[in-house]
């Protein structure tokens, strides 16, 4: 039986100051993250230790730190620190996706939300 799986982590909601307008910079604005993470979940799903998984409160703890660190123009820098920090900090991760959002982006447009979506898969 496999037992390999994701792990969610959604609507993380962090404001910061990234985005390419002057006005961003100065008044900053919130931003939404959901993450999958791709990580085998057999040794957990036997052992009932959360030191055989991802700790969720960490990882969320890791991402507030790498996306609030410096200011991004672009969600797609933003999205990769993320990434970056989370893949350094658990080696049990596999693969990721990270879809980040402005929710009221400078747009003189009635829309929901704006955003990205990226996968990281690890090498090797």
């Amino acid at each position: 039986m496999s037992e390999t799986g994701r792990i969610l982590i959604e609507k993380l909601d962090i404001y910061a100051y990234h985005g390419f307008f002057s006005e961003e910079e100065r008044l900053g604005q919130r931003f939404l993250l959901d993450l999958v993470l791709d990580v085998d979940l057999r040794a957990a799903a036997a052992s009932d230790r959360l030191a055989d998984t991802v700790d969720y409160g960490r990882a969320v703890a890791i991402v507030n730190d790498a996306f609030t660190a410096r200011r991004y123009h672009l969600l797609e820098g933003a999205a990769h620190a993320v990434a970056v920090a989370i893949l350094d900090a658990f080696p049990s991760v596999t693969a990721m996706e990270v879809t980040l959002r402005k929710p009221a982006p400078p747009i003189p447009a009635t829309l929901g939300s704006v955003g990205i979506q990226l996968r990281f898969q690890r090498e090797g």
